[in-house]
């Protein structure tokens, strides 16, 4: 195994005459050809550095518009460096770096400055794609830099965005950020490991990392939450002023600033609650700009963020105890919704049509199938931001019910002799609640061609049908409404209509045509949260297997056929070692409810 060089071997003298020069391009392509085959063991470095060198101290010595003549040359040499710093940041989180690329590493340490200067000045280019290219660079080349001068660059970065007049270089500031933000371990290209297991040649020339060495982009990635905590409410207040001014030359700066809010605050990001626990604040001054005037671009990004909080099927279902940031952002949405008319203001343009079509009064139809029916004057974006809307309020519903379950529970515990204060809170919830659900209802209906005797419960399958995690997150909020509302749901016939998953799962069941097929794929990806639905529905019919017997009625057997053939599907692969986790919870209800069907049946 080769060791790495303990000295660095340094760049070669560059005189003032070399910035006259022409870019080197054929060499740049040389290096580039190389850098795709992940390993530079067949170049000399000498030649590497003095390539390297005479570009630095090109684009160092002359103005930037006098380079940008050399365009073709200077993408190339940004491709070059983004393709550079992105083999070496992967090969080293992997822990086996190219000999080559080491070294090189180790010389342009003493240079890291003027790249950085380079790269920041293509940055604030005017040509999107030279801009582009070197934002994509420096996002790269920072997760490689380590200590101050990390430090650095993300003060120099969080300044720009939070007073840079140049719109160009703020959006790419912030798209530098959120791929810091978003980095990973284990990304991996679809084209690695063709040749061998890290995609690189049989004859490169490996050096072995210490565990140190190949774990510096998360302090990277530390060193950036902490850097946007400190101006968070500035940044927040420069965001609201660009949405209460929106242009078109705006849009761009807006977008990525949601995005990479939705990244610090999404659980994919990998940070830790108290680093991300800032970024929460500030999600009640986005409502305010969201009028019916406000360009659909934002309430897309302001609903996608809302969604992200109120991740509900991958993280709030399964908490106990729920934080209070997500329950609040739920107060201020039902709030919104039941005294400041949001659904009002959102911006779909269509109107039902035929919505008293006969056919769409019969959710137990076989033959239907997933019908939306024709809609007048909406097009797919503003479909998208209804799905969005409906998705929101249902998780928000489902958070305030979940939360005041556990509140009360933990008063109950704390107390005695018990109280009649819980019954009080409830109710009012629960009228708040059927309030927001009515509203959410009437809005739907306006706008889609359901049946007017259409209970949510139908008609949210067939509004989420072509959207599988949506689908079944809006199943999972709809069940745990019923089931967090407990006896006081049974009281109220209209509510318990609305949100009745037996009448959700007979709908899912209709729009996949019967088949378990589909419902085995679902289990098997990772993509939805299937499994939390299924296991808490099969729960919940072995509590209450009457109730599910009477509302199949004569379409019970072919139900019962559909889980008795999901059983013997998941036996086989079980069988055979195939699937991908521990399942028997699934198969022990699933046969505990074959058995209620075998003593009921006649």
């Amino acid at each position: 195994m080769v060791e790495p060089q303990q000295k660095r071997a340094k760049l070669p003298p560059s005189g003032d005459d070399s910035g006259g020069q022409l870019l080197p391009r054929r060499d740049l392509e040389i290096i580039h050809a190389q850098l795709i085959r992940k390993c530079l063991c067949s170049l000399q470095l000498p030649d590497i550095l003095h390539t390297l060198a005479v570009c630095n101290d090109c684009f160092s010595s002359h103005p930037l518009s006098h380079m940008l003549r050399l365009r073709d040359e200077t993408l190339l040499y940004v491709s070059m460096l983004t393709l550079f710093f992105e083999v070496s940041l992967r090969q080293q989180s992997r822990g086996v770096l190219c000999s080559r690329i080491s070294e090189v590493v180790a010389a342009g340490a003493d240079n890291e400055g003027a790249v950085l200067d380079i790269l920041f000045g293509f940055m604030a280019s005017e040509d999107k794609y030279v801009s582009y290219s070197s934002s994509r660079a420096l996002s790269s080349l920072l997760l490689m830099l380590r200590g101050r001068a990390s430090e650095v660059v993300l003060e120099k970065l969080v300044d720009s965005l939070a007073m840079s007049t140049n719109l160009i270089e703020m959006g790419h500031s912030i798209e530098v950020v959120r791929r810091v933000i978003e980095w990973k371990d284990l990304d991996e290209h679809p084209l690695e490991g063709t040749e061998s297991e890290s995609g690189q040649p049989l004859e490169c020339v490996k050096i072995t990392l210490t565990p140190a060495d190949s774990q510096g982009a998360n302090e990277v990635k530390y060193v950036a939450t902490k850097k946007l905590d400190c101006k968070w409410f500035l940044l927040v207040s420069r965001l609201t002023q660009l949405i209460n001014e929106f242009s078109t030359e705006r849009e761009h700066v807006i977008v990525s600033f949601l995005t990479l809010w939705e990244s610090l605050i999404s659980v994919k990001a990998n940070l830790s609650v108290t680093d991300t626990k800032e970024f929460y604040s500030g999600l009640e001054r986005l409502m305010t700009p969201l009028t019916r005037h406000t360009h659909t671009v934002v309430w897309r990004k302001v609903l996608d963020l809302y969604n992200e909080v109120l991740c509900y099927g991958s993280t709030l279902a399964l908490q106990d105890v729920l934080a209070e940031e997500p329950c609040n952002l739920a107060h201020l949405l039902i709030r919104a919704v039941k005294d400041r008319r949001l659904l009002e203001c959102v911006p779909c343009g269509g109107s039902a049509g035929n919505s008293s079509l006969p056919n769409q009064s019969s959710p137990m139809d076989l033959g239907a199938g997933p019908s939306t029916g024709t809609v007048s004057g909406m097009d797919q974006s503003e479909r998208t931001i209804l799905h969005k809307v409906v998705l929101v309020i249902l998780k928000a519903i489902a958070v305030t019910v979940k939360e005041t379950r556990c509140d009360s529970s933990s008063e109950n515990s704390s107390r005695s002799g018990g109280s009649g204060s819980e019954d009080v809170d409830m109710a009012i919830i629960e009228r708040s609640l059927r309030e927001v659900m009515r509203k959410v209802d009437d809005f739907v209906k306006s706008k889609l061609p359901f049946h007017p005797e259409a209970p949510m419960a139908e008609w949210m399958v067939r509004l989420f049908a072509d959207q599988d995690d949506w689908l079944v997150e809006s199943m999972v909020c709809g069940l745990d409404i019923f089931t967090g509302l407990g006896i006081r749901i049974r009281q109220q016939p209209e509510l318990h209509a609305c949100v009745n998953p037996h009448t959700t799962f007979l709908v899912f069941l209709e729009t996949i045509y019967l088949e378990h097929d589909v419902l085995l794929d679902l289990l098997v990806s990772n993509e939805t949260s299937f499994l939390l639905y299924l296991l808490r529905y099969l729960k919940f019919i072995r509590r209450s297997w009457q109730e599910f017997a009477s509302h199949c009625g004569r379409r019970l057997e072919e139900v019962m056929t559909v889980l008795i053939r999901l059983r013997f599907a998941i036996d086989r692969l079980v069988s055979k070692n195939l699937f991908p986790y521990n399942i028997s919870p699934v198969l022990k209800l699933l046969q505990k409810c074959e058995e209620f069907y075998e003593v009921s049946d006649p």
